[in-house]
């Protein structure tokens, strides 16, 4: 017998425990970078570091949480369908072209251009929930094109009939109707 390896999960949980200081200390961390000119290359580690006194946040889960919820200029209205319909055109176009990863960040500069920032999450989000929605439709045309709607609303009542044991029923019925 093998050995059980069991596989856990790391959940982002920053936004649960971080207090209002914590973030206070990010944003005015991430203003001083980018007033210095973005000098640092690794400001996320910095902070880590800088708030492993009280918290201890790896890199890459301040990373997440900056660029997703606590940067000032991300817009959390609702989509407009003209930014969706953006977003799922600038997709199309770069699946024509590439293929491979999405780059979530060159697309969320470009619809900065609709006059919303949007975080990296949020575009994502509502890409796979179309990208779900197309799947559902194509693999409902695909069975309906290929007759299987039909499959699963056939039974043989003959075979039934016989299964249950009342043959003669069956027998009947037709007779009655055959005669009728």
């Amino acid at each position: 017998m093998g050995k059980v390896i069991k596989k856990t999960r790391k959940i982002n949980k920053i936004d649960k425990t971080i207090d209002i200081a914590g973030k206070k200390t990010i944003i005015e961390h991430m203003n001083e970078w980018e007033k210095r000119g973005k000098v640092s290359k690794t400001p996320f580690a910095d902070l880590s570091k800088k708030l492993k006194v009280r918290f201890n946040f790896a890199p890459k889960a301040i990373c997440d949480y900056w660029w997703n919820i606590l940067d000032p200029r991300i817009d959390h209205s609702p989509f407009s369908q003209e930014e969706k319909n953006y977003i799922y055109e600038w997709i199309g176009r770069y699946k024509e072209m590439n293929d491979g990863i999405i780059p979530w960040t060159n697309l969320q500069s470009e619809i900065s251009n609709l006059g919303k920032f949007r975080s990296r999450n949020d575009l994502k989000n509502i890409w796979n929930a179309k990208k779900r929605q197309l799947e559902v439709k194509n693999s409902a045309l695909e069975n309906f094109d290929n007759g299987d709607e039909l499959k699963y609303g056939t039974i043989n009542v003959e075979n039934v009939i016989e299964d249950k044991g009342i043959q003669s029923i069956f027998n009947s019925f037709s007779t009655i109707y055959n005669d009728g």
